[in-house]
């Protein structure tokens, strides 16, 4: 099969040559290599890269926020927002990752600049929220600070803004409301984190008298440009609420499951996916789920929802796949995820020399086995990685400069001597 792109997109699939007249460019050679929409990871932070395997994994979710996430957020600076968010890129890209959205930067015009630079498709948010905590604003400076934040990054082309709010038991309603017509108005995305955990739910009701997703319906945040992230406890009527406003899910499995956070007893995944709530499999932070790499988060997704409904045949490997390409694309209204012509030229060429696609069904060895080896990797028509080398980044340079900042925010939290 050749791919003929051309301005930026997918302009011409065929087994024969390209049509008469195209013009002849670079050309990648596709023999011994498995073609796949760039991969999309729609829930990142990528400004905690650097912090990256540093949180004991016997803490749970409330006090791995408050007592760990919290002091690294208040001990970074622009520069170090601006190296870690380059090393996400850098890592992601080396996995097929062609477009990542980060919802909650206290940097965001260094982590614009860090994406200029690696060439990956960015949409990147605000960090918003008006009750408590060390890191909020007065509700109208949050507003004037995420209309600014949209105005600057309007545009269309790899890097995009994006509205958020912090989200649970963080925002008032207004800011909510405020936020989502901000969003409306930019025509953006809007996210916030909702139902994370148990202690979530228990203290919206007590903060509201209701559960996180029942109160964002009541007060009309759920639309079809929000994306609610983990929706980790929530029940069959608020499942409901969300197929019936056409509000999208990021689920992060391994965020869930490394936390404790009881997806067996809380979770409705099985619902989510029977129901036809829009929905995409993503991987969250370094420091939550300890991979960037979006294929690892699709399979256990696969494998939890297989688990939970008693029935391996509800989620193929196929509908995996999906969750990381064409439904995240969905979810952030971007013409991508699919091979196909008129579809923007986000593209990841594996090694398919690798064992585990050598026999039977290539795309059951992606999700379930392995990961093979990526070789090159397009967006937006550009080669950003070719033959696994990265095309404009030195990684060893990021790791290096990544060593030394980590250390220095280490001795300013008093982890170090």
């Amino acid at each position: 099969m050749n791919v003929f792109v051309e301005d930026e997109r997918i302009q011409f699939i065929s087994q024969d040559t390209p049509p008469f007249g195209s013009k002849r460019g670079e050309v990648i050679e596709g023999e011994g290599k498995l073609l796949l929409p760039g991969l999309i990871n729609a829930h990142i932070h990528t400004e905690e890269t650097l912090w990256m395997n540093m949180i004991p994994d016997t803490v749970p979710h409330i006090p791995w926020f408050n007592e760990y996430t919290l002091p690294y957020y208040h001990s970074l600076t622009e520069e170090d927002a601006y190296w870690s968010t380059l090393l996400s890129h850098a890592l992601m890209l080396l996995c097929g990752v062609t477009c990542c959205a980060d919802s909650a930067n206290l940097w965001p015009d260094a982590d614009a600049k860090a994406a200029s630079r690696s060439g990956i498709r960015f949409y990147v948010g605000i960090w918003a929220s008006d009750l408590s905590g060390t890191l909020s604003k007065d509700t109208a400076k949050c507003l004037e600070d995420v209309e600014k934040h949209l105005k600057k990054y309007s545009g269309r082309g790899r890097l995009r803004g994006m509205a958020s709010v912090i989200g649970s038991n963080t925002c008032s309603d207004e800011l909510y409301f405020e936020a989502a017509r901000l969003a409306a108005r930019y025509d953006t995305p809007i996210t916030s984190h909702e139902s994370s955990g148990h202690e979530d739910v228990i203290q919206s009701l007590k903060r509201t008298g209701e559960r996180p997703i029942e109160h964002l319906v009541k007060i009309g945040f759920l639309t079809r440009r929000t994306i609610i992230s983990h929706a980790t406890d929530i029940t069959s009527s608020e499942v409901n609420s969300l197929k019936a406003t056409g509000a999208g899910v990021a689920l992060c499995p391994a965020t869930e499951l490394k936390k404790g956070k009881g997806l067996h007893a809380y979770g409705r995944l099985t619902e989510i996916v029977r129901l036809g709530v829009r929905y995409c499999a993503a991987t969250d932070n370094a420091n939550s789920s300890n991979s960037l790499n979006p294929m690892r988060a699709a399979g256990l997704l696969a494998l939890l929802v297989k688990d939970l409904s008693l029935d391996p045949s509800i989620f193929t490997a196929r509908d995996a796949l999906r969750s990381i390409t064409e439904y995240p694309a969905d979810l952030l209204g971007l013409n991508a995820g699919r091979l196909e012509v008129g579809s923007l030229a986000d593209l990841a060429l594996y090694d398919a020399s690798n064992a585990y696609l050598s026999l039977g069904d290539p795309v059951q060895g992606m999700v379930y086995c392995d990961p093979p080896r990526v070789v090159d990797v397009v967006v937006n028509g550009e080669l950003v990685v070719s033959g696994g080398g990265l095309t404009r980044l030195n990684l060893e340079e990021i790791l290096r400069e990544a060593r030394s900042r980590a250390e220095s925010i280490a001795r300013r939290m008093g982890v170090l001597g």
